[in-house]
């Protein structure tokens, strides 16, 4: 297996470098808040700004606040004059700060300054980093409507079509005029941005957050501006998709959720992060540079780790692992969510290795699939599909199919569990889908409904039944399905501290909810189940608060577990997890793939070395999480989805799990 890694090469199209890897596109990232991409993005910005593309940070809102730039403990801010300019701008100085050390450089580096008109008349701040010209910030600058004293929300009910114009905040250090900016206006400008740099990934927050589950009441565990800014950002991503033959990979980013769920970054890159916090708040001991309100968010404080956001950064549509399949005719089908839409690759012939695609099609999908075959029939591909008219918000589950010829067929609704409720903001929750066909061929769809527990819906001989609760809440947002070998389906999902499962105890019958199955707290980020030697599951995910691989193999006696999981290193790494099934052996022997902390993949090697790594890290930066199967000849093949938005393939020589990989191809 030396050799292997050393083997990997750019595939078709632009030559790679001598690594193997492939340049990664630019990265663009949209906020509400001056540190929402610290506390949310992290670690993937500063990754963009390492990569050496143009990282383009937009920062819609002034982030004004209640105008006291003054720790929020300090028993005495009140006495402190109300200047809503002078803290916005010393926020901005706090980020610039904050962005010219993720390039490595001082803090204090000098930026350009200046007011540039945008599409619609807006005209906004953008401020280059001179040591470093592709880290560009923009400002827009959207202000809060002052008003007896109080301050209100005008971004969010401009969406909502409530308001006409909002009003902008200009700062003190760059005098941009006062503007009254429309919705369309806005869009205008965010879509020039898009056009102008092209970015070959998105990132914003969540459109869609869970309501706080502490609460009797419906609240909204959420600041209604960062659902704004990723309500914006998907209308600006759907008009820039509409003809490109190319749209970007688009990414949301949960918020203020992130607190209910067990933490997913380990000890070495949650530092990272609170680093950067600390520049940003001010507070990690650089002179001040001279602005008179202060030279960061001081409203922080100096201790970054009082927010327990620092600890995890989750997606709310999070990858998957099951995005490469082989189609009824034995070629590999590769799909994946560009822009909003589904784009398909596919083998031209089996086992070839020559691809073509994307293929595009559908409008409005968030970006996580679930694809699930059976047999000779068709391959399904599950996903979310969300429309936003004037303020009226639905989601709903549904699938394409992919027929033996290769056709996709087009959209065909599931509806959600709530979509019958008149309280609309129940089915905004609708969680990411699993899948599954079982021995008959009907297909399953799971997903995580409003009260947290897990609801399904499923194909029989007389058709789609309802949608059925299946409960078990307060659950993550992400199960896995499949099905045994004896043709039973079965389903598992993280909740707060360990695993939930369900499992029809006989062909046809119900799901029953089983309680063996007792593991350690589950990073937020996925599960996966594969098939292993006497047909015995095993369940992989990460551990919480290191990123570490465990996996949970089902004992002989059916639906017995151990007590404790095998550890297979993997520390640092975000995302899910990519297996193949092993029926002629145990879990130690399963190849795997895992995205690590420096965002590019990393193989299991086969078979696993007594002393060091299991792990052998690939060039080429990834977004998402990558996938595995096996071609028409039993050979394994990665995909994986680089950050210059291309698919790339790498495929073993041999059927044998331990057979070295090519090199990449990329499509």
């Amino acid at each position: 297996m030396r050799g292997w890694l050393r083997s990997l090469r750019g595939g078709p199209g632009k030559p790679a470098p001598a690594d193997g890897s492939w340049h990664p596109g630019p990265a663009m990232t949209l906020v509400a808040h001056p540190d929402d991409d610290l506390y949310f993005v992290n670690p993937h910005v500063r990754m963009a700004i390492a990569a050496k593309v143009p990282a383009i940070g937009v920062v819609l809102t002034a982030g004004e606040g209640d105008g006291i730039n003054v720790d929020t403990s300090d028993p005495d801010r009140e006495k402190t004059p109300v200047h809503h300019a002078a803290y916005s701008t010393a926020r901005h100085v706090g980020l610039r700060r904050a962005y010219a050390r993720m390039a490595g450089l001082p803090v204090d580096s000098p930026w350009r300054q200046e007011a540039v008109t945008l599409d619609g008349g807006l005209i906004v701040e953008r401020d280059t980093l001179k040591a470093a010209p592709h880290v560009v910030l923009y400002f827009f600058n959207l202000a809060h409507r002052q008003a007896g004293g109080r301050s209100y929300h005008t971004f969010p009910p401009l969406l909502d079509g409530e308001i006409e114009h909002v009003p902008t905040l200009p700062s003190l250090d760059l005098r941009t005029p006062v503007q009254s900016v429309s919705l369309e206006a806005l869009t205008a400008a965010v879509v020039e941005l898009i056009e102008r740099y092209r970015p070959a990934v998105i990132r914003t927050l969540d459109p869609d957050p869970e309501h706080d589950w502490g609460k009797t009441e419906f609240v909204c565990s959420d600041h209604p501006e960062h659902t704004a800014t990723a309500r914006l950002t998907i209308r600006a991503v759907q008009r820039v998709s509409r003809d490109n033959p190319n749209p970007p990979v688009v990414e949301y980013y949960r918020a203020y959720a992130n607190r209910y769920w067990a933490y997913n970054l380990s000890e070495r890159i949650h530092r990272e992060k609170a680093d950067y916090l600390s520049t940003y708040a001010g507070a990690d001991g650089a002179e001040n540079p001279g602005f008179a309100y202060g030279h960061g968010d001081y409203q922080l404080g100096t201790n970054p780790y009082r927010s327990t956001h620092i600890f995890s950064t989750a997606q709310r549509y999070v990858a998957t692992s099951t995005w490469l399949t082989r189609l009824p005719s034995g070629a590999l089908a590769a799909f994946a969510v560009l822009g909003d839409r589904l784009a398909m690759w596919t083998e031209r012939k089996p086992g070839s290795g020559a691809w073509q695609g994307p293929e595009l099609t559908g409008d409005g999908l968030m970006p996580t699939l679930a694809v699930a075959a059976g047999g000779a029939g068709p391959v399904h591909v599950v996903a979310l599909r969300r429309t936003d008219v004037h303020g009226r918000i639905d989601i709903e589950a549904g699938h394409f199919t992919v027929d033996e010829h290769g056709t996709l067929s087009g959209w065909q609704s599931l509806d959600g569990p709530e979509s019958a409720d008149p309280d609309r903001r129940k089915q905004r929750e609708v969680g990411v889908p699993a899948a599954t066909v079982d021995p008959d061929g009907f297909l399953w769809v799971f997903v995580r409904d409003f009260t947290g527990g897990l609801s399904v819906r499923r194909q029989t001989a007389e058709g789609w039944q309802p949608w059925e609760q299946l409960g078990g809440g307060p659950l993550q947002d992400v199960p896995v399905a499949a099905v045994s070998g004896a043709g039973l389906v079965q389903v598992f999902v993280a909740a707060k501290r360990t695993v939930q499962h369900w499992r029809q105890t006989e062909k046809g019958g119900p799901l029953v909810a089983h309680h063996t199955l007792r593991t350690t707290p589950v990073a937020s980020g996925g599960l996966r189940v594969v098939r292993t030697a006497g047909d015995r599951a095993c369940l992989l995910f990460r551990q919480a608060g290191t990123g570490t691989v465990l996996a949970y193999r089902e004992h002989e006696e059916p639906v017995t577990w151990p007590g404790k999981p095998a550890e297979f290193g993997g520390y640092d790494g975000l995302g899910p997890i990519a297996a193949l099934d092993n029926p002629a052996r145990g879990a130690g022997d399963l190849l795997m793939a895992q995205r690590n902390r420096f965002a590019t993949a990393s193989l299991s090697v086969l078979p696993a070395p007594a002393t060091g790594s299991r792990w052998r890290r690939l060039p080429g930066q990834i977004s998402g999480g990558p996938a595995l199967a096996t071609d028409q000849a039993g050979r394994a093949v990665l995909a994986v989805i680089g950050l210059d938005g291309r698919l790339h393939v790498c495929r073993a020589s041999g059927a044998d799990p331990a057979s070295p990989f090519g090199s990449w191809t990329t499509i």
